[in-house]
């Protein structure tokens, strides 16, 4: 699954911003940590477009989390048929944040 998620972000406009990567410890999972790192994040830099690439839509908690945060789909890319079988997702999803 490792290909599916090493596009690298390109030409990105200056006020806008890549949160990638995003991982809580299993400690921490539920208690908010995430949300207040992207928070911060969204609250104490410049950027006016915060872009989350890659996602699978199968991760439903990721998906969930950033929909609280007002993160909206702007793409969607569809895996071919043996590779969304090997890997065990159907599509990749980009989310964006506009403030």
């Amino acid at each position: 699954m490792k290909r599916e998620f090493e596009s690298p972000f390109k030409n990105p406009a200056s006020e806008t911003s890549s949160i990638e990567f995003v991982g809580t410890a299993l400690e921490f999972r539920g208690k908010g940590a995430s949300s207040q790192v992207i928070k911060h994040i969204i609250e104490n830099t410049q950027y006016k477009e915060y872009l989350i690439e890659e996602v699978a839509d199968t991760n439903m908690p990721a998906l969930k989390l950033y929909k609280k945060l007002d993160f909206k789909e702007y793409k969607r890319k569809s895996l071919p048929q043996n590779r969304a079988k090997k890997a065990g997702i159907n599509n990749i999803i980009s989310l964006k944040y506009v403030k």
